[in-house]
């Protein structure tokens, strides 16, 4: 599944064009790394949501495992038991 539509299927953001605009900026990475927006992510992937620029949390970092990919959309409940919150190091 393409990160962008992952991350917008998750609830992470409200629009598929807000997800792909923060991967292209550089505040969610894939694995640790910068990706592309059509980049694939699978089950077992992490996402790490960076907050740097956003109004809400200047510099937040949370890094979220992917358990399972989602089939369908989901409630935002639903959408939860599909990641599981890495701890940081």
């Amino acid at each position: 599944m393409r990160l962008d539509l992952l991350l917008f299927e998750l609830r992470l953001f409200k629009s598929r064009s807000q997800a792909s605009e923060a991967i292209q900026h550089g505040w969610v990475l894939l694995n640790g790394a910068r990706s592309k927006p059509s980049r694939e992510a699978h089950a077992g992937d992490r996402v790490t949501l960076a907050r740097t620029g956003s109004p809400r949390g200047e510099g937040a970092e949370r890094t979220l495992e992917i358990l399972e990919l989602p089939r369908t959309s989901l409630s935002k409940e639903a959408a939860r038991a599909l990641v599981r919150e890495v701890p940081p190091d």
